[in-house]
């Protein structure tokens, strides 16, 4: 049986891709789509989505408190209620977020993904977020259920594929998370890199939460749309996607 991707215990439980308080109050009851890498879509009867891929004792623990922990905060955001979002809201929607990116790069996988065993242990022993990752919040203006990973590779013409890094872009409801994990070559510990995003409004369409030192407000002045509007929400989905893409 393969092992909990937070603990050394068997993955005896199955983990929800989404919780079952957000399908509840999204009333989301259709049919969803279902893609991994160059496989053919899937269309899936219903979004509840399980991955046996967590212990129950992680899923029934620490697990299911970051999630009573977040329905507060996370909920009026996904129905477009804008609520204070204080240093400590902030930081458990992040931790809310990274746990449901660790998750979902569990997906297809036989062996671990992006997220090594430390960054899974730490998040679920201190709480603690891994370096080099940040999580934004923006506004989508129409109510949706969505999570979509990609691999990303950054190099240069001298250093080549110096950084790897998985973007995930989460939206649930009117909410979209985007979270950006870095995480440079050993060989290239003592370098410094500087990434930049493809051209965009980002900071009028995006609010960050991870690393932040003070109180934001939600949504942002600029809200994503549909595919035919000024700023799609594909725009988001392909916010770093800054190179040739493989």
């Amino acid at each position: 049986m393969r092992q909990c991707l937070f603990c050394d215990q068997a993955a005896n439980s199955k983990e929800h891709v989404w919780p079952s308080w957000i399908l509840e109050k999204l009333k989301i009851d259709r049919p969803i789509q279902h893609v991994i890498g160059k496989k053919e879509p899937k269309i899936l009867p219903k979004a509840e989505i399980q991955i046996r891929c967590v212990c129950e004792d992680c899923n029934n623990g620490w697990m299911s408190r970051l999630e009573t922990e977040n329905m507060p905060i996370i909920g009026p955001l996904m129905h477009d209620i804008s609520i204070p979002l204080s240093l400590e809201r902030q930081r458990s929607v992040a931790l809310w977020a990274v746990k449901t990116a660790m998750v979902g790069d569990a997906v297809n996988k036989r062996d671990r993904g992006f997220y090594s065993r430390s960054d899974c242990e730490q998040l679920r022993l201190n709480s603690s977020i891994p370096e080099m990752l940040f999580v934004w919040l923006g506004r989508y203006f129409r109510s949706s259920l969505g999570n979509y990973g990609t691999d990303i590779g950054i190099g240069l013409p001298e250093i080549p594929n110096a950084v790897d890094g998985c973007v995930t872009t989460i939206i649930v409801g009117h909410l979209a998370i985007q979270a950006l994990a870095l995480r440079t070559k050993p060989e290239y510990s003592d370098r410094t890199f500087t990434i930049d995003p493809k051209p965009g409004p980002w900071d009028r369409i995006l609010v960050p939460i991870w690393p932040n030192g003070s109180a934001v407000a939600w949504p942002p002045p600029l809200t994503f749309g549909s595919r035919w509007s000024r700023f799609p929400i594909g725009l988001l989905m392909d916010r770093w996607r800054i190179g040739i893409r493989v």
